[in-house]
């Protein structure tokens, strides 16, 4: 439904375009700047996927059109008083949803100075008061943001800025592509784009479109300086914010450029067929082609990533290859998925298979194929993921009746196993303890000492989304000296499941005549931790780790 819903919105921004170009530069315009718009393979690739830059662009399409409506035309009163009011607001709202999109500031400040002479203090008043309502919920979250982490933000900008500061073609590069409609191989396909780019007919002619983008600056500059201006700065000022770079550019900071591209190239066309009527047929018979070069494109692009494996970062496995697996899975009570990573904001495979099966399947979670293994306490299906190791959890799940679901040509498939009891662990014998209980629900059952590793037994609460431990072990002599030590991420907590038996090993050895083990979370700045309190028989707090006395 979210999907569709931003599809939707997308197609009501290539209309708000055709409006925005028809009412002030033509019909000539209009339609060429809106065909070219809505069949720009960057424009449909940013249209149609749940990511703050796919839909933020109708919202400020929108308010541009209310804004150059109100404070630069002449209308009935009441009109030009609601577009006045209600145009500084949106815009505001939609600038919020993604932040490079405030680079467009500047050009709201243009449009308001130009039309001083049409500005009333009552809708300036109203689109104030309104803007800042639109803005108090995110200054809210701000204000407590920075009240827990004062250096959150200056943080954020030493890390965005850890390169230094750098001449760099990167942002005009990417407007380019945007223009041109083409280069989507540095996206879809970064790390095989010789073979995505033999893919696509003739992405040389893409060429022509920033030829005519260029052709229309000139066209406006001759026709209308502000309306000049006005394109100019909301096709490529955000572009030349990071001409020096200080952060990582990223072709989708540039997305609600697309918009003012297509109508420079719009703008350009229109002067060609005014310049030269005689050749008009087929400059409208070129744009026509170009269109088509443009739509097979896309198809080809889409046909390559749904049928070729891809490396990371390019297009991961599309979801109607995902979604036969998925209809395995669903009457499953708990899927366990081994993969590479296990943290939902950075790992694909954690994100996909929690979502997909969000409706279906009470407890989804994620294992990294080494240092752990889980062992539900109800029947499970085990999903191995292409990205897990050859022999992941030293084959621990693995069994002779799984089922294989190819992924695309060149790619590993998913392997599925079903599962009525947890496996036998056959790795390092373990020591049992009486249990000592965390105040985060974690218990600590158990140890083990083997081939130069420590081997943790754990009992698991219900899911904690957000609780994401680390955990110790350390090793000391008879007169408390520490011998050595292991620190790792436990397993995170939205992948916990109540009852569950969790190991966890790391290397770990050494004579000692004690065992120390705690968990901690990491705090906001290096070197701070928390860690979580051991609860005595009463349930208060009696301690910050287990002491095990290990038998000589």
């Amino acid at each position: 439904f979210a999907l569709h819903f931003i599809m939707l919105l997308n197609v009501a921004g290539a209309a708000l375009l055709w409006l925005f170009a028809h009412r002030y530069f033509g019909w000539r315009t209009a339609a060429i700047g809106g065909l070219l718009y809505a069949v720009n393979p960057w424009a449909v690739l940013f249209s149609r996927k749940i990511w703050a830059q796919d839909f933020h662009t109708p919202l400020i399409l929108l308010g541009l059109l209310l804004l150059v409506y109100g404070f630069w035309e002449r209308g009935p009163r009441w009109r030009q008083l609601a577009a006045q009011s209600l145009s500084l607001p949106l815009l505001v709202f939609a600038l919020q949803i993604h932040f490079a999109a405030w680079a467009l500031l500047p050009v709201i400040a243009l449009v308001l100075w130009l039309g001083r002479a049409q500005m009333t203090r009552l809708g300036l008043a109203l689109g104030l008061a309104l803007s800042l309502c639109a803005a108090l919920p995110y200054l809210a979250g701000l204000s407590q943001t920075l009240a827990a982490d004062p250096a959150r933000v200056s943080d954020a900008l030493q890390r965005s800025s850890a390169g230094g500061i750098h001449l760099s073609a990167a942002a005009l590069d990417a407007v380019l592509r945007l223009a041109a409609g083409g280069g989507l191989e540095t996206w879809l396909a970064p790390q095989q784009p010789a073979q995505f780019a033999a893919d696509l007919p003739l992405p040389q002619l893409n060429l022509i479109l920033p030829a005519l983008a260029l052709l229309g600056v000139y066209a406006l500059l001759k026709q209308s300086r502000r309306w000049a201006l006005l394109l100019l700065g909301w096709a490529f000022l955000p572009a030349a914010l990071l001409v020096y770079e200080w952060t990582p550019v990223y072709i989708h900071y540039f997305v609600p450029s697309l918009a003012a591209l297509a109508l420079l190239s719009g703008s350009g066309l229109s002067a060609l067929l005014m310049r030269f009527p005689r050749w008009r047929a087929w400059l409208w018979a070129g744009l026509l082609a170009l269109c088509v070069l443009q739509g097979v494109q896309w198809q080809r692009a889409l046909d390559y990533v749904a049928g070729q494996h891809i490396d990371y970062p390019g297009f991961t496995t599309p979801l109607g290859i995902l979604n036969k697996l998925r209809d395995a899975l669903r009457t499953a009570e708990d899927v366990l998925v081994i993969s590479q990573g296990m943290s939902w904001n950075l790992h694909h495979e954690v994100a996909v298979w929690d979502t997909l099966l969000w409706d279906d399947v009470p407890c989804v979670r994620t294992l990294l194929g080494d240092g752990y293994a889980v062992f539900p306490a109800q029947p499970f299906r085990v999903v191995i993921a292409p990205d897990a190791p050859p022999d992941p959890v030293g084959n621990l799940y693995r069994r002779a009746d799984g089922a294989a679901f190819p992924t695309r040509a060149g790619g590993r498939a998913y392997l599925l196993y079903e599962w009525d009891a947890p496996p036998q662990w056959t790795g390092t014998s373990l020591q049992p303890i009486e249990a000592v209980r965390f105040d985060n629900g974690v218990r600590l059952l158990g140890y083990g000492f083997g081939d130069g590793q420590v081997v943790l037994e754990w009992r698991l609460p219900a899911q904690r989304v957000g609780a994401d431990y680390q955990y110790s072990a350390q090793l000391f002599d008879a007169a408390g000296n520490r011998l050595a030590q292991l620190d790792r991420p436990f397993w995170h907590g939205r992948h916990w499941c109540a009852d569950d038996r969790l190991l966890t090993w790391g290397p770990l050895a050494g004579e000692a005549a004690s065992l120390k083990v705690a968990l901690y979370v990491l705090g906001g700045a290096p070197g701070e931790f928390q860690n979580a309190h051991v609860l005595d028989a009463l349930g208060s707090p009696s301690g910050q780790s287990a002491d095990i006395r290990l038998p000589r």
